[in-house]
């Protein structure tokens, strides 16, 4: 269960934060925090998100009357508010309104900082993501794992340097949200799709209708080609079938080594959620960076929106049932490597060149610039990580 208005009051995170508006809105879950002093782009607060500010400007009703009703529209937590600095205390329209929508409204003293806020709000939502992930399921993970190598054992730990074993957890974002029907066809093509690039695949159930596979792939190189490119088949099955899944994984390197692994792959699962992605793959050596997409994301929501080649491209696809996003997804994630790209798309190399060219015209780009080629990547992984 996520953490709520509810708790951040009744566990005393801060001891001394009020709510003063909208209790009935004290269920509302939150999962992560926007920092704003000056309330300059409430446009940008995410769903889900409990907003902190300093409520400079806000004894001005005319330009902030809007305020609450836009944040309860968007699906906002709620909202902190800082007296003592810029305000002695928060406005009556505000809280009118706030109760009204039945949207929380939090006084924050004087003394507390943003520093600490941020410090303590984060441990919190990380602590509490990891609860999804029980012993009980994580024990049955383990059972799966001693069955794997009872039978298996000569397959998963070979001795070659060049196949790697990775240990994968599949969670289901938005499980009430589709038809089971759905569900099923998605785990299937998931299920064949990372198959298709291992020497061996297993696979087990496990409650709340997760999952876990232990595969073994032929090297490093083609374990994370697999994670890229299912990355990108997450996004089309969740715009075909309305599916979303978090995988997270982490190398299993010895027998010893599974419940290291386990516990990677499930904090890799928790970055994803942490950082609200929408779906997506995280390996746990790539904590880091999915961390940093997020964090950018918070900052510049609008990122996918403001790239117009991308958006050209995107248009153009659908309006003509073609596929150059994907082609120019594919190309990018191979380091711009012809031959590589056109046997994955299973495309001559004649016409991958020719749809090259066609993409740079259709989203005015040169592809032969390094800054673009990183930007591109960069918005499309921001596309498949937090759009619908």
């Amino acid at each position: 269960m996520a953490f709520t208005i509810q708790d951040l009051i009744g566990q005393k995170i801060f001891p001394d934060i009020k709510l003063v508006a909208g209790r009935r809105g004290i269920s509302n879950e939150i999962f992560w925090i926007n920092i704003m002093e000056i309330l300059d782009s409430p446009k940008s607060i995410q769903v889900g998100e409990l907003l902190f500010t300093t409520g400079f400007g806000l004894q001005q009703e005319e330009t902030y009357r809007d305020l609450i009703p836009q944040l309860s529209r968007r699906g906002v937590s709620g909202i902190a508010i800082q007296t003592g600095y810029y305000i002695d205390s928060i406005p009556s329209y505000i809280l009118e309104q706030a109760d009204a929508l039945d949207f929380p409204v939090l006084q924050l003293p004087k003394t507390l900082t943003f520093s600490e806020i941020l410090r303590t709000m984060t441990r919190v939502i990380d602590s509490e993501t990891q609860k999804n992930w029980s012993r009980g399921v994580l024990k049955e993970a383990a059972s799966f794992f001693e069955k794997c190598m009872a039978e298996h054992e000569a397959e998963i730990l070979r001795d070659n340097e060049e196949l790697c074993t990775h240990i994968m957890l599949l969670d289901p974002v938005n499980y009430v949200n589709a038809e089971e029907d759905s569900w099923r066809k998605c785990l299937g093509q998931i299920n064949s799709f990372a198959q298709s690039y291992s020497n061996l695949f297993l696979v087990h159930e496990l409650p709340q209708h997760k999952h876990i596979f232990l595969a073994v792939f032929p090297s490093s190189e083609d374990f994370h080609s697999m994670l890229y490119s299912l990355n990108t088949k997450l996004t089309l099955l969740s715009e075909e079938l309305g599916t979303n899944y978090y995988v997270g994984a982490d190398r299993l390197r010895s027998r010893d080594g599974f419940v290291l692994a386990l516990k990677h792959a499930t904090d890799a699962l928790n970055t994803l959620q942490l950082i609200r992605a929408r779906r997506g793959v995280c390996a746990y050596n790539h904590i880091s960076f999915i961390k940093m997409l997020g964090q950018i994301h918070r900052k510049e929501s609008s990122a996918v929106l403001d790239n117009q080649a991308l958006q050209m491209l995107l248009n153009y696809d659908r309006a003509n049932n073609s596929n150059y996003t994907h082609t120019l997804r594919v190309y990018l994630s191979n380091s711009c490597n012809m031959t590589k790209t056109a046997r994955q798309l299973f495309l001559h190399r004649h016409t991958l060149i020719k749809r090259l060219e066609k993409i740079s015209s259709v989203g005015n780009l040169d592809l032969n610039d390094y800054y673009t080629r990183l930007y591109m990547s960069v918005t499309m992984l921001f596309h498949d990580y937090f759009v619908y």
